[in-house]
């Protein structure tokens, strides 16, 4: 076990001495009496006011802060940053999940053949009343509330600050689950292996399709097909760009096949 001051120290990319990240957690303290409200109030604006985008992990909680948008591992650090400047122990979660399953039909068949068989899932967890209590901000309230319907991977995260609260993975998804973990600079400094390049850019223009569309879908497909057609619409470089992608995988994976069963 780590000592509980690790949880408390600034990190390369957990930088919140930054005036930006006082600034905000200053704001946030003005309405709270105690840690666990502050905590609670934190979580709350990290999960809303930073929206979910996949992968581009490689942020600072700076960065994040600017960008307002975060993939799960951007948006845990900047709430650690946040709990972290107020002297709460803070800290990260890190899970080995099955990538193709764990987000449930959302990730349909357009964007499987560009996600690895295994990924991982990064959240925050903090240290109120002497345990350990997780609380992930990493799904906005717009991207669930738009989504959840079809997709109960994606239902809304809610946190008193007593209970852990954790996203609605299937536990069957799940290979591990190691926490607390202090310092995660290493891991987030690494390259990404498949979420990069074209099929990065358009997963993203399908997340905010997503969250934006109001068009009811009963299931992904017909939410992909929307998207398509929005996709060749507004953008046609990236739409022909990721079906030329999308052929050149397709192709390599059956080559792979083809030479292992040989």
């Amino acid at each position: 076990m780590e000592n509980i001051e690790d949880f408390l120290k600034e990190t390369g990319f957990c930088d919140f001495s930054d005036k930006s990240i006082q600034a905000l957690a200053g704001e946030i303290a003005k309405n709270c009496k105690n840690d666990r409200e502050f905590a609670v109030s934190a979580f709350y604006w990290v999960r809303d006011n930073i929206l979910y985008r996949v992968g581009d992990w490689q942020r600072k909680a700076t960065e994040t802060l600017i960008e307002r948008e975060g993939a799960c591992t951007s948006k845990a650090n900047l709430l650690v940053g946040l709990l972290r400047w107020r002297d709460i122990p803070a800290g990260y979660g890190i899970m080995k999940v099955y990538g193709r399953k764990y987000l449930g039909p959302i990730a349909g068949p357009m964007f499987q053949k560009f996600i690895g068989r295994l990924s991982t899932h990064v959240y925050a967890i903090v240290f109120l009343d002497g345990k350990w209590i997780k609380c992930d901000p990493s799904d906005d309230k717009e991207f669930c509330d738009n989504t959840n319907y079809f997709n109960s991977t994606t239902r809304l995260t809610e946190w008193d600050g007593f209970r852990d609260a954790t996203l609605n993975l299937d536990k069957n998804d799940i290979i591990n689950d190691n926490y607390p973990i202090s310092n995660i600079d290493s891991w987030m400094g690494k390259r990404a292996r498949n979420a990069k390049g074209i099929p990065l850019k358009v997963a993203n223009l399908y997340v905010k399709f997503a969250r934006k569309n109001k068009i009811k879908v009963s299931n992904v497909k017909e939410l992909e097909n929307l998207f398509k057609k929005n996709l060749k619409k507004e953008y046609a470089f990236y739409f022909y760009l990721f079906m030329f992608f999308s052929y050149l995988k397709i192709i390599s994976q059956k080559l792979f096949k083809n030479e292992k069963n040989s």
